[in-house]
C-alpha cells in the first residue's frame, strides 16, 4: 500500500500517489509534488462541497428553513417525537458537518 504521507494534519495521503505525481512534475506542467497535491486536495474539496451544498439545500427546501433553526424547533418539541424528523436532523447536521470540513480546504 505504501507509506502514508500527512499532507496537513487532516488529511493523509497514500506514498504511491507521488508515482503518477511525479511524472506530471517531470512533464513540466507543476513546479514540484506539493503543488500537485495541494491541487488535488482543493479540488476533491470543491466536489466535495457542491454535492453537500446540494443536500443541505434539498432539506432546507423540505423544511423551509435552515439548519439551526429546524434543530430548535426538533429540540422544543422534544415531548412530540416524529423520527423521521429526528432522522433528518442527524442526517442534516452531518451534511453541514462535512461541508464545513471540507470547506477548510478551499
Amino acid at each position: 500500500m505504501g507509506d502514508i504521507i500527512k499532507y496537513t494534519r487532516y488529511v493523509k495521503v497514500p506514498g504511491k500517489i507521488f508515482e503518477p505525481v511525479n511524472g506530471i512534475v517531470k512533464a513540466g506542467l507543476y513546479k514540484d509534488e506539493q503543488v500537485v497535491l495541494q491541487w488535488f486536495v482543493h479540488n476533491k474539496a470543491e466536489q466535495k462541497i457542491d454535492y453537500y451544498d446540494k443536500k443541505i439545500t434539498e432539506m432546507k427546501q423540505k423544511y423551509d428553513m435552515d439548519f439551526s433553526t429546524f434543530e430548535n424547533r426538533i429540540h422544543l418539541r422534544a415531548s412530540e417525537t416524529d423520527f423521521e424528523e429526528w432522522d433528518d436532523l442527524v442526517l442534516w447536521g452531518s451534511y453541514v458537518k462535512a461541508y464545513q470540513y471540507w470547506e477548510q480546504f478551499c
